[in-house]
């Protein structure tokens, strides 16, 4: 599969007033949709790339979209066609996870400190046939060091060979040899007993973030609980404008990887006429929950002409409480976001149905 990136829209004829913008954003909007849903055959795994990397769902799902928008305009700028998207993107994740990294001040620099070794690379180290693949990625996000991470993930889970995988890291066989030997020492030392000792001993499960499965964001505002429950009790009750006032007056909704909404009167106008307006052809329902030290609102969906089919979760909406006051800043609606929404509701081993990834 290759993804063509032949310019599809000209900006030679834009006036040089914003008026002059006319029909340009709904052309980019398509030219976007075309864009993503061509990519939609690789999505699930390079969201699993980006799960394994990221500490949390949460923070996977905004380094795929970052890498998506990221992806569009590298396209554009494009000559020859791109013969391998997963590839492509994986490299493209890459870059922005560690670049993301060195901005929260982790060093990444010192993963390849260590002088390159000749070091064999059998398949018999690999930790990953030891244990479960997906409580393996679990283990790589608390215990490994960035580029070492990437080693590892892209050698062991993609099957990456080391040129492939020193190619995406920019860097050399032998460097990732010496990461993929200390994070593979990492791994196995992490599968001793020993090291098991600050397991709870109630086997209780844990959040990927190393937080106690079902409790409360840390740090999360004063207020934030039940201001998160007045919202889900304006959607329960319809209340289009109960609803809006809980926003700030600039603030912002998010439909994520689709549209984004800034003030009342778009969001009042926007996601929320189109979800519980009078012509909206499904029937909603809010619940809340806890998933990944968070508390979030899923939204249960049935059609408005099959009273009595059975509801499935269709939606999670995530919220920032503003500082200070009892208000909304932010809302992100992971409508369109499959992979996340499956995990979701998966891991709480709900119902659920998928939406795929566009408005348009």
């Amino acid at each position: 599969m290759s993804v063509e990136t032949t310019p599809a829209v000209s900006l030679a004829g834009m006036e040089s007033n914003s008026a002059g913008l006319g029909g340009i954003p709904h052309r980019l909007r398509q030219v976007r949709r075309d864009f993503l849903l061509a990519l939609e055959p690789v999505r699930p795994s390079v969201y699993r790339y980006c799960r394994s990397l990221a500490g949390n769902v949460w923070d996977a799902e905004d380094l795929l979209q970052d890498t998506l928008a990221k992806a569009l305009a590298e396209a554009s700028q494009r000559h020859e066609p791109i013969r391998n998207p997963q590839a492509w993107l994986i490299r493209i994740a890459t870059s922005t996870w560690l670049d993301t990294v060195r901005r929260s001040n982790r060093s990444t620099t010192a993963d390849f400190s260590t002088p390159e070794m000749d070091r064999p690379d059998h398949g018999a180290a690999d930790p990953l046939t030891a244990v479960a693949v997906e409580a393996a990625l679990r283990r790589l996000v608390l215990l490994l060091p960035p580029r070492e991470r990437v080693c590892v993930v892209l050698k062991d889970v993609f099957g990456y060979s080391l040129a492939e995988t020193a190619d995406v890291l920019e860097t050399s066989a032998g460097a990732v040899k010496s990461a993929l030997h200390r994070g593979r020492s990492t791994l196995a030392a992490a599968q001793e007993p020993s090291s098991r000792a600050d397991s709870p001993a109630d086997g209780s499960a844990r959040s990927s973030a190393g937080t106690p499965a079902g409790s409360s964001a840390a740090g999360a505002p004063a207020g934030h609980a039940d201001l998160l429950r007045r919202l889900a009790d304006a959607f329960n009750s319809y209340d289009i404008e109960s609803m809006v006032s809980l926003f700030l007056a600039n603030g912002r909704t998010e439909v994520v990887g689709n549209v984004s909404e800034t003030g009342h009167e778009e969001i009042r106008t926007g996601s929320l006429d189109h979800t519980f307006g009078p012509d909206a052809p499904e029937i909603y329902r809010a619940t809340v929950h806890a998933f990944d030290g968070e508390e979030v609102i899923l939204l249960w969906e049935r059609p408005k002409d099959s009273p009595h089919a059975a509801d499935v979760v269709a939606d999670v909406v995530r919220m920032r409480a503003a500082d200070g006051v009892p208000l909304i800043a932010e809302t992100k609606v992971y409508y369109f976001c499959p992979e996340l929404l499956a995990e979701v509701a998966g891991g709480l081993g709900l119902p659920f149905k998928t939406n795929g990834v566009s408005y348009f």
